[in-house]
């Protein structure tokens, strides 16, 4: 006899009618949330075809992040993800290949539908709506009431923080995964099995695209999420064994699912870090900087339309770029949070949830306590230490987090649970007005955290970067005025590069080596385009106005593209001078962009001369530059052709004769003695066309002028030779060939 399985219609039913619902709700929300992003960031996506969010400044420096990651992965040969090759030409600069991953990828995604700034404008937007929406499901799977969940949502997405540092840190304000990770976290902590701690595993990774920083605060939270979950097993009254085993099998998935999203994304910072010249970690000072101050917790964001005019004076007392200032948690929500902890403080996991809100604000203030900018208080100067210092100790890689107030993100997520209890609290007093409530509730939400309308940036190129972007030829720019060290530039120039797509002399980077911006600092003609002077003499007897068309065509540089309204009357008068001095050619002057653009005349390089490796400081010998050597230093000579040439230099050792051997790479050019007096020697060499690295060897070794009694000095330094008065001059030979 065969049995047949019947379906139950009223389950099914049952069933469809909680899948319809479950869709209309998420839909409701999902269009709620996007309509609020709309008015609450009010112009942006109106004007998304000429201008993006914020204030320019960073944000031009994060479109090209994106831009960039396009190039590196698709012209290899002339980019790379480690390695910036079009900024700080010609070297280069070390890079973070996914500073947000997540972000980088779908722009790749995208590029080929939308421009550059359009796609950035979508991608900041979607912070919010998709950030309320994680928000809203946690509150609500935490509270199960959907009006708590949807202030929640309004709490974490629209916070002063977000908006704030969506002014310039794009990576910063990718806050959207923050909130899932939380609610499968939570879910692993409540629920059997392994498929939520898989999940929250991969909005882990997720977080991490999104931010590095969010990457390690995120796993501080999940470290806390641990100890919950063991101390709730063992509450349970499980055995000490049995809790131990279920929980690593639990975060064994975790962590799995993080370690291999994550590591592909941290492995050349983890290098970095490790690594003896670790430019990642910042600076003793800066720590306590950009840590937060407390009264910043009290204080409107300077954004608000209404407030933000009394706000932004006492702002300027707290030392730190303007868009970390600002932490406004919001006195509704300080409310509800307080309304939390008098009426539920006794369930598990509202414990839990302000434990680890207070937790992140405590620690986002850093090792020292501020307050209205102050660090010290009464009259012996106290200084109040903070928890921070012991964090900074013990996590691996914190020491290169060098923001630290954006621990407060994670606060922010919690200020948003914490008001989503005391909400539903609330509700319990007047549940028939449930409507209204909430109405009113949003309303002073929303006011208290107002920032429209949001300051945006219009993205206008000038034509001249549209005009060379057909130039299919690979070469650089150079414009003036120049960074003033590697952690300035006009940020609008980074915009420009990825219009015309041309290699730039100089850039930004938030992070770099410390010798990154040598080449414009001792480069000839460049240098004195930097500094608008022309600067020291040094041991090299060159013209400028001789050699500096050569030494752009070396190094390949197109155009020098001067900015009129960036430069001083004084500063454009100087750079106009040099350069029809130099390039002896007139510029074409694009009245309407305010820009002075000179091509570099293609014409055969003459010889010039680039202090290398090896040369101590320079000297002041009775009014002549010199530098000592210590047993080797290198000089880089330029060459247009094959020829043979003469080194005219002033030379004396420290104390006893040496030896001074002459090579260019390896190729030995002359050997000669060199006495404790001061003598001009000539040193024939022999140039190749191109670049010639010389080098000047003491095969003796060095002397210390402290070991000589009768010098009476007590310099410590290992010194060999001393060399002044440096000149390339042509030989009395013919030169064997020119091309």
């Amino acid at each position: 006899m065969e049995i047949r399985k019947t379906s139950n219609p009223e389950k099914n039913r049952s069933l469809k009618n909680k899948h319809f619902n479950n869709l209309r709700e998420f839909s409701l929300v999902g269009i709620s949330y996007t309509l609020l992003t709309i008015i609450l960031t009010y112009p942006v996506f109106f004007k998304i075809k000429t201008d993006i969010p914020g204030t320019g400044a960073d944000s031009f420096q994060w479109m090209r992040i994106l831009w960039y990651t396009k190039i590196a992965i698709k012209e290899t040969d002339l980019a790379a993800l480690t390695h910036d090759n079009l900024l700080f030409y010609p070297n280069g600069i070390e890079s973070m290949p996914f500073s947000s991953a997540f972000n980088q990828i779908l722009y790749v995604l995208m590029s080929p539908f939308l421009e550059l700034h359009v796609i950035y404008t979508i991608l900041w937007l979607s912070t919010f709506i998709i950030g309320a929406i994680g928000s809203y499901f946690l509150v609500k799977y935490l509270t199960d009431n959907k009006y708590a969940a949807f202030i929640a949502g309004i709490v974490f997405a629209f916070s002063p923080y977000h908006f704030s540092r969506g002014l310039y840190f794009f990576g910063a304000a990718t806050v959207e995964w923050i909130p899932f990770c939380a609610l499968y976290l939570m879910k692993t902590v409540k629920e059997e099995g392994v498929k939520n701690p898989i999940i929250a595993g991969i909005f882990f990774v997720l977080v991490a695209m999104s931010d590095l920083q969010y990457l390690v605060f995120m796993g501080i939270f999940a470290g806390l999420v641990f100890f919950y979950d063991f101390y709730l097993t063992l509450k349970a009254g499980k055995s000490f064994t049995y809790s131990i085993k279920q929980i690593i099998e639990k975060y064994f998935f975790f962590g799995g699912v993080a370690f291999i999203g994550v590591l592909p994304l941290t492995i050349n910072e983890i290098l970095t870090a490790l690594s003896d010249q670790n430019y990642l970690k910042p600076s003793a000072s800066e720590i306590p900087k950009l840590s937060n101050d407390l009264m910043s917790f009290f204080l409107p964001s300077h954004l608000h339309p209404f407030l933000g005019q009394f706000t932004l004076d006492l702002y300027s007392n707290i030392p730190s770029w303007l868009a970390e200032k600002v932490n406004f948690i919001g006195y509704i929500v300080l409310g509800l949070s307080i309304l939390t902890l008098l009426k539920s403080k006794r369930k598990p996991d509202v414990k839990f949830w302000l434990i680890s809100t207070f937790f992140f604000t405590i620690i986002s203030l850093g090792p020292i306590l501020h307050f209205n900018g102050a660090v010290t208080f009464t009259d012996s100067n106290l200084k109040i230490q903070l928890p921070y210092q012991i964090l900074y100790n013990t996590i691996p890689f914190l020491k290169n987090c060098r923001t630290v107030g954006r621990f407060f993100v994670i606060a922010t997520l919690g200020y948003s649970v914490l008001a989503g209890y005391g909400f539903s609290e609330l509700l319990k007093y007047k549940p028939e007005r449930k409507k209204l409530i909430f109405t009113i509730v949003g309303f002073l939400l929303v006011f208290e955290y107002l920032s429209i309308p949001y300051p945006t940036a219009q993205v206008n190129v000038p034509g001249f970067y549209y005009k060379i972007s057909s130039d299919k030829d690979n070469y650089a720019v150079l414009e003036v005025p120049q960074n003033s060290n590697a952690g300035y530039m006009d940020f609008q120039y980074l915009y420009y590069q990825t219009i015309h797509n041309k290699a730039l002399v100089g850039g930004y980077a938030a992070r770099y080596p410390p010798n990154v911006n040598n080449f414009q600092s001792e480069t000839p003609l460049i240098k004195e385009l930097k500094y608008y002077s022309l600067g020291t003499k040094d041991i090299l007897q060159e013209d400028v106005n001789d050699i500096g068309a050569s030494v752009l065509n070396a190094y390949n540089i197109r155009y020098v593209i001067v900015h009129k309204n960036q430069l001083s009357g004084e500063q454009l008068e100087f750079v106009s001078d040099l350069l029809n001095k130099t390039l002896k050619t007139e510029p074409d002057v694009y009245a309407e962009d305010e820009l002075i653009v000179y091509r570099i005349p293609d014409e055969t390089t003459r010889p010039f001369m680039l202090l290398g490796d090896g040369w101590n400081n320079p000297e002041n010998w009775e009014g002549t530059i010199t530098r000592w050597i210590s047993n080797k230093a290198t000089l880089s000579v330029y060459s247009g052709f094959t020829e043979n040439a003469i080194l005219k230099v002033n030379a004396c050792s420290l104390h006893s004769p040496k030896t001074l051997e002459v090579y260019n790479g390896k190729t030995l050019q002359s050997k000669q003695t060199i006495n404790a007096s001061l003598s001009t020697i000539n040193i024939p060499v022999t140039l190749n066309k191109g670049k010639n690295t010389i080098v000047l060897n003491v095969p003796e070794g060095t002397e210390r002028p402290c070991d000589f009694p009768e010098l009476k000095n007590n310099d410590t330094r290992g010194l060999s030779i001393a060399i002044q008065k440096v000149q390339l001059i042509n030989s009395p030979e013919n030169m064997s060939s020119k091309e």
